[in-house]
């Protein structure tokens, strides 16, 4: 994704987008923890938004929906390192794979589910408009447009 659009999602919403730091982990998750604040450092510090600008709308309303649950568990008076926190967004086999560190609702899992396994197999990636999921050498989803032009 082009770093524009990248600066964009991380201005709309800096608590979900915000630099790694401590988080917390459940120790029945990782037994054997002594200290529960693991360093929070995450593929996304590295190499940003790995997918193209077509699926820019829906990568947008899943980080509004995430900066909504940190703003209702700030209001529950959850500590910082009990939010969650962007991993990685990429692409993987034609569709979007969203990753997040941390506690979720299960409305919220939901969504990002949908919209991994629905959503943006129906989205071209180059462009956003309607496309299809594109067997051959790479699986891709793309519009009839951008099929022709990458091909």
């Amino acid at each position: 994704m082009q770093i524009e659009l990248q600066a964009e999602l991380f201005r709309r919403y800096p608590k979900f987008f915000r630099s790694p730091g401590r988080r917390l982990v459940d120790p029945n998750v990782i037994s054997g923890l002594e200290n529960r604040l693991l360093d929070d450092m995450a593929p996304i510090d590295e190499r940003g938004i790995e997918c193209g600008n077509g699926w820019f709308a829906l990568i947008d309303r899943l980080s509004r929906a995430c900066e909504n649950e940190i703003d209702t568990l700030m209001a529950q008076g959850a500590p910082k390192e009990g939010w969650p926190r962007i991993a990685q967004i990429k692409e993987k086999f034609g569709g979007l794979r969203f990753y997040v560190h941390g506690p979720l609702s299960d409305d919220l899992r939901e969504q990002i589910v949908q919209a991994e396994h629905e959503g943006s197999l129906c989205i071209c990636e180059r462009c956003g408009a309607a496309g299809k999921l594109r067997e051959g050498r790479w699986r891709r989803t793309y519009c009839d447009n951008c099929e022709v032009e990458t091909f």
